[in-house]
């Protein structure tokens, strides 16, 4: 079973497209592993132009199934439940309602949705850090609600829990690891919803398996990386890379 699906990807790419695909992959990863953020579209936007931008969602589920549990347990000691289940509990109905939603979005209006939802982080982030936002349980529980309906239709959102999570008071350790774990949720509902439609054929779940296995490598690097990170580079890395990540998706949508 798994033989002929390797056969075909390769068939399909070919091994330098493969290779470049897994270069990116590790890079994009180290990226993730040491910020928490911005990865995930990075990814989705090195392997959109190669399979497609409504294909993208479904298989950065996989793959970041597989991302964020290993992020995760890297991260374990610095894992905060209580602001997890604040945010994970409102998030998993509305997670479910925006993934049966993007099923019925064309390429081009999801391009369009995924820049947006990036970009709209960085003012959304400096606004909160600017008044220096001290989050309650209550702003959590609607941060998570709001992030579950934009991340089940897209890849990215997660830059919108940033204020909220570090307004709460979490060390950029505790934010990293109790966000790959609130991704970790996030993807495991998606990928129970796509599964059982035809965006996930076998053979885009054995890309995503593909993709999610080499981000191990890159989250550990990513690891090392954090740790040199101060506060302000940390931010100024985010920044960054959501900018080119939004641009990037509004790029594929002007294609699609």
């Amino acid at each position: 079973m798994i033989e002929p699906l390797l056969s075909g990807l390769v068939a399909d790419l070919g091994w330098p497209l493969i290779a470049v695909l897994i270069l990116a992959v590790i890079a994009t990863s180290a990226i993730h592993g040491a910020t928490g953020v911005a990865g995930g579209f990075l990814m989705a936007a090195a392997i959109a132009p190669i399979i497609g931008v409504k294909a993208v969602v479904p298989v950065m589920s996989v793959a970041l199934l597989i991302s964020h549990g290993a992020r995760a347990l890297l991260n374990l000691r610095d894992f905060d439940r209580s602001v997890f289940l604040a945010i994970a509990l409102p998030a998993v109905p509305c997670i479910i309602a925006g993934a049966v939603l993007y099923g019925r979005l064309p390429a081009a209006a999801i391009g369009v949705l995924l820049g947006c939802i990036i970009l709209a982080s960085i003012p959304l982030r400096r606004w909160a850090k600017a008044r220096a936002i001290k989050t309650s349980r209550p702003a959590l529980h609607a941060a998570g609600a709001v992030y579950g309906g934009l991340s089940g239709a897209s890849v990215g959102p997660g830059m919108l829990l940033v204020p909220f999570m570090l307004g709460y008071g979490l060390t950029k350790e505790a934010f990293v690891a109790t966000l790959a774990a609130i991704a970790l949720t996030t993807n495991i509902t998606r990928v129970s919803v796509f599964g059982g439609t035809d965006l996930l054929d076998a053979q885009f779940l054995m890309l995503g398996v593909l993709v999610g296995l080499v981000t191990i490598p890159g989250n550990w690097i990513g690891r090392a990386i954090l740790r040199r990170l101060t506060n302000e580079g940390h931010s100024g890395v985010i920044d960054a890379l959501t900018v080119v990540g939004a641009l990037n998706f509004f790029w594929l949508a002007y294609r699609a």
